[in-house]
């Protein structure tokens, strides 16, 4: 795509902004009248509704258990039943609210999302289209091979690399060739041999920041191994690649023998800012990272030093919702044209839903989706904030799932605060904590949160410690961030809570052992599954 073209793309997204109401009841029309012979449409009326009052009163709020039954039919082939569009894929949830769920996902939707995606980051991040970057992901797919079931990530980056693949080839490190494979079974070390190849890399895009820190974790640990193979240009036969991988990676330009001097000396002078001192060219990262990110965000700032973090957007696999404002905000301007959004005041009956046209700055509401692909005032289980408006489309901050608190008496602790209290343990604490998760024990009388740590290290020092001084110092911060949570513990109905400090390796390990293998990864924060809580326990240091 050519500048010109690209700025008259984005001219057109700032002004779809502009009149984002109108629009909103445009895709609202638009929905009902083309959908209004479907299965589900006939059953809800769809033609009787003209207006946002029709829509609240003709059509429930639903959740994944009023389209499951469909959702199977469809992936049977039957057409006809939520949507008329065409369907491109069926994606796979990450199962982060607990079992994996089947999204229909149509070529109408992808289509209204494409642009927006791109403008987040060409658009909003400075120095992203001045070089060559690294993307942190690797598709479980061929080259030039859609599938009709896979992740949304892997069809979001096969549609754009439809529409822009000279822009993307010239500016992705290994390319088309590196990124859609079956034949990579070892994302990190081809990531690092990438990086290793190049000491021109201007950014890092990934799917979540957990993906990088993820990276950089393994690029601290094992830079010396696969330093060594670049500069040898020779792949142990351990590493699963496939012959064309292999091919690949050896193909890359071998640089000079300064810069291979100047990664080990920098290496082994530590890991802070690391970004900066090898790749002097780095401007930028982007990734989604919401707000139960924080903790893991202080760790991978001290890889990044000084670099930007661009968040990139607020996308859920039921739909593309909002792009990012600038780089260091966490607030994201809702698309027009990916749907029609209605905000429920939160705690509020299902009647009570509004339009964009009726939000009030600094509200928490739950957010009700109705998509291109089938879905109708569908429950995402997310609570956002508005924090002001982009022309008049409303800006977004996530706050959290609400089916993910912590609930021992009533009190529902959302996993932003719990993040926001691991960041501050490890403030007051001195431990470099890179992984956490938290889960509620309620055998016991009274009953009380449970905190599994994962520092930087062996956590051997760590460990030495008086856990019990752990324990009261997690008390003392939870009791600051959540009324709540210090009323009930002042009235005994909440126990104190039990920290434990974690072999390293134990989430990643817990990840790969619990979950399907993906793209991406997202952090593991909330523990309801006994199995996972019992591995948990096993390897407390």
């Amino acid at each position: 795509m050519s500048r010109n073209q690209w700025e008259l793309e984005a001219e057109h997204f700032e002004y779809d902004c502009e009149r984002a109401k109108e629009i909103s009841l445009e895709n609202l029309r638009k929905l009902m009248k083309d959908n209004q012979n479907t299965e589900y449409g006939r059953a809800h009326h769809f033609s009787e509704v003209e207006t946002a009052e029709d829509y609240r009163r003709l059509v429930p709020v639903t959740d994944y258990s009023d389209y499951a039954d469909y959702v199977e039919r469809m992936r049977a082939g039957e057409q006809n039943l939520l949507t008329v569009y065409p369907l491109q894929h069926f994606v796979t949830t990450s199962g982060s609210a607990g079992k994996q769920k089947w999204i229909p996902l149509s070529d109408e939707a992808l289509s209204r999302a494409l642009v927006p995606l791109w403008y987040a980051c060409h658009g909003r991040t400075p120095g992203i289209d001045a070089g060559r970057h690294l993307v942190m992901s690797v598709f479980r797919t061929e080259t030039g091979e859609p599938e009709p079931e896979t992740l949304l990530s892997v069809a979001l980056y096969r549609a754009l690399y439809e529409r822009w693949t000279n822009a993307l080839e010239r500016s992705i490190l290994g390319g088309e060739e590196l990124l859609f494979s079956r034949g990579i079974g070892d994302v990190p070390y081809t990531k690092l041999w990438l990086a290793f190849s190049s000491p021109d890399m201007t950014g890092i895009q990934s799917i979540f920041l957990y993906d990088a820190l993820l990276f950089f974790r393994y690029f601290e640990e094992n830079w010396e191994n696969v330093l060594l193979d670049v500069q040898s240009r020779r792949i142990p036969e351990e590493i699963p690649l496939g012959r064309e991988e292999r091919r690949a990676l050896l193909a890359l330009p071998v640089p000079d023998e300064a810069w291979f001097e100047r990664v080990r000396r920098e290496c082994e002078a530590g890991f802070s800012g690391i970004v900066k001192r090898l790749w002097k060219k780095f401007q930028w990262i982007s990734g989604i990272g919401d707000s139960a990110f924080v903790a893991q965000e202080a760790v991978l700032r001290d890889y990044l030093g000084d670099v930007p973090i661009h968040y990139f957007s607020y996308t859920a696999s039921e739909c593309f919702i909002a792009v990012a404002m600038e780089p260091e905000r966490r607030e994201y301007v809702l698309i027009p044209r990916a749907g029609y959004f209605e905000f429920l005041p939160f705690g509020a009956e299902d009647s009570c839903a509004r339009t964009i046209s009726e939000l009030t700055i600094g509200e928490e509401y739950e957010l009700l989706v109705t998509n291109f692909s089938g879905l109708y005032r569908y429950r995402l289980g997310d609570v956002v904030r508005v924090t002001g408006f982009c022309g008049e489309s409303p800006v977004l901050t996530v706050c959290y799932r609400k089916n993910q608190a912590l609930n021992v008496a009533g009190e529902k602790l959302d996993m932003g605060t719990a993040a926001q209290a691991v960041e501050e343990f490890s403030a007051r604490s001195g431990l470099r904590v890179c992984e956490y998760s938290f889960c509620d024990d309620k055998a016991v009388l009274p009953g009380r949160y449970q905190c599994f740590l994962e520092t930087v290290g062996d956590g051997t020092a760590a460990a030495t410690r008086e856990v019990s001084d752990y324990d009261a110092l997690l008390d003392e911060i939870l009791c600051g961030l959540s009324d709540d949570y210090r009323d009930l513990r002042e009235l005994g109905m909440i126990g104190r809570p039990e920290l434990y400090l974690v072999r390293p390796g134990t989430h990643r390990g817990c990840q790969e052992q619990f979950r399907k293998r993906q793209a991406h990864t997202k952090p593991l924060q909330y523990l309801s599954d006994p199995e996972i809580i019992a591995y948990m326990k096993e390897r407390i240091l």
